[in-house]
């Protein structure tokens, strides 16, 4: 994949939205008309199909990515800064369904997608890793194996966002984080 000029890119963003939900319509023919694009110009910078639902969803990670680095930062506990990434991660999942749908599907087939799978990885799983290592190492948390409560509380999110939008076709996040912070958060927390 070849990155695209700006303006490009951006028009391929807003023909994302458009497309969006599509499913089996999703083709290069169909974000080359919503973009407004000859289909030409865009297999000169993807490869196909797979190529250019990679790019959608590796431009949806980064922003994810920006929130969960700001609540990772944030000043507070661990507990504190965990809590506000579930709430970011929820609000990416809220206002990109697609990382809810398309990226369990690629990670499944991530020989096949592995600069997406790579960028899940950094995105989702390592600001919270860092988390629970740094909570163990101030006492604050009680985390045998950072990597997979970090895997369990993103699958717990994940899931539980999959599922909303499923039964009912969105959900407030926020709604959600208060609800879902507790359940999965607290049971880390050491007891004295």
């Amino acid at each position: 994949m070849r990155k695209p000029p700006t303006e490009l890119a951006h028009k391929l963003i807003e023909a994302a939205e458009k497309v969006a939900g599509a499913g089996a319509d999703f083709s290069v023919e169909s974000v080359a008309q919503a973009a407004g694009v000859p289909r030409a110009t865009l297999y000169y910078y993807f490869s196909g199909k797979d190529d250019l639902a990679d790019y959608f969803l590796n431009d949806k990670l980064e922003r994810v990515r920006v929130a969960i680095a700001k609540a990772a930062a944030q000043e507070g506990t661990v507990i504190d800064r965990l809590q506000a990434c579930v709430r970011s991660v929820l609000r990416a999942l809220a206002e990109y369904p697609s990382l809810c749908t398309d990226l369990p599907a690629t990670m499944h087939g991530a020989d096949a997608h592995a600069e997406v799978a790579m960028n899940a990885e950094r995105v989702l799983m390592a600001p919270i890793r860092e988390l629970l290592i740094e909570g163990n190492a101030t006492g604050e948390l009680n985390v045998p194996d950072p990597g997979i409560a970090a895997t369990a509380l993103n699958g717990a999110v994940g899931f539980v966002a999959m599922q909303q939008f499923h039964a009912h076709g969105s959900f407030d996040p926020d709604s959600l984080a208060d609800l879902l912070n507790p359940c999965i958060i607290e049971g880390l927390r050491v007891r004295g």
